[in-house]
């Protein structure tokens, strides 16, 4: 809702008609101009029969069940333009391994495996050598560091389990490939967690496992015009990971770190290697002795809600000239912003925003 209504607003002056359903019909009640809205009950069933009254299109989705690439594909079949990333852009940053393996040479990632959770696939065994690996407790290092994870199963060797209940100084984090946020997260510090993903992944599900990476939880929010990426913020990501999983809490913008320029650097270049990003990009990154980028989100974030309060630009309306091609990147200039901003989350998961803190 806060991100919808920051979108509004900053598109206040185009002749803009705001889908909504039924229950968030009244949460422009307290703007001071008059928002056109169009109350409907299922999205995609009414886009399809009516996506061609419009000509343009910029929308607020989550990547969850697909829904971020599948109202961006029905509305490129129905040729509406879309402020936002194309369904290829889309597809490909909604799956955390898919990112992974597409980054792989071009930017600093923690080491990511892609897991299917299988009674045939020996995933566990797999699982226990690459934590092994990263403690030092595998291999005799004639094999380069390689983690013979894609082997044959008849060529991995039986497991060591004497250790089974040691909490090993690296740690693994397991998260699904398709997810928002920090929905079924699980950090493995030893062999004991591994067997507990069975009740978090169901049989069949696909998840990812990688290093991880101790350090500052932080995003850069770009915008970019599909080819070309200016990042305009480092955010601060206030999350909280223990052995019950993670949760979001909120954050603070924009954010001052000695790495920032080298975190803004690498969220370009991600950004800029992916064909097809364009509007408003959220690209989260873990700050320690370098920069790792984790996911990249190719849709307004919860950071945009914050930015658009204090920022010396219109973003909204920025991008809408950016795509067409009304400005250019270059004519940006510096992103400059009059005020902190935080948000968290209450108990009921609605953000409370918060000017000069």
């Amino acid at each position: 809702n806060s991100t919808l209504r920051s979108l509004v607003n900053d598109l206040k002056d185009e002749d803009t008609y705001v889908l909504i359903a039924e229950p968030f019909k009244n949460i422009f009640d307290d703007f001071d101009f008059d928002v056109k809205t169009i109350t409907i009950d299922n999205l995609e069933e009414w886009l399809e029969e009516n996506a061609y009254i419009f000509d343009r299109a910029m929308f607020i989705a989550a990547e969850n069940d697909m829904n971020l690439y599948n109202l961006t594909k029905l509305l490129e079949n129905k040729a509406v333009k879309v402020y936002g990333s194309d369904s290829y852009a889309v597809k490909l940053c909604s799956d955390k391994y898919e990112t992974f393996d597409y980054l792989i040479n071009r930017v600093n990632q923690p080491m990511t495996y892609n897991i299917l959770l299988n009674k045939k696939t020996y995933w566990k065994r797999a699982i226990q050598i690459f934590f092994d690996k990263i403690n030092g407790d595998y291999g005799d290092g004639s094999d380069n560091g390689a983690v013979p994870i894609m082997q044959k199963p008849k060529d991995i060797p039986v497991l060591d389990n004497s250790d089974r209940d040691e909490v090993k100084k690296y740690k693994l984090i397991a998260k699904p490939r398709f997810g928002v946020d920090c929905e079924s997260l699980k950090i493995i510090s030893s062999k004991r967690d591994i067997d507990e993903l069975e009740e978090i992944y169901p049989e069949g599900s696909r998840f990812i496992v990688q290093e991880f990476i101790p350090g500052d939880v932080c995003s850069v929010t770009l915008i970019s015009d599909g080819k070309n990426a200016i990042p305009i913020s480092l955010n601060k990501q206030i999350v909280e990971i223990d052995e019950n999983g993670g949760k979001y809490l909120g954050g603070y913008v924009p954010y001052e770190h000695e790495m920032k320029e080298k975190a803004f650097e690498v969220a370009k270049k991600a950004c800029e290697s992916i064909p097809g990003i364009k509007g408003c990009v959220g690209v989260d990154l873990i700050i320690a002795d370098d920069v790792y980028l984790i996911e990249i989100n190719s849709r307004f974030t919860t950071s945009y809600v914050g930015l658009s309060k204090v920022a010396n630009i219109n973003i909204g309306k920025t991008i809408v000239d950016l795509i067409d091609k009304k400005i250019s990147i270059e004519e940006l200039g510096e992103i400059e912003y009059k005020d902190k901003v935080s948000f968290y989350k209450d108990e009921n998961g609605i953000l409370d925003i918060k000017i000069g803190e």
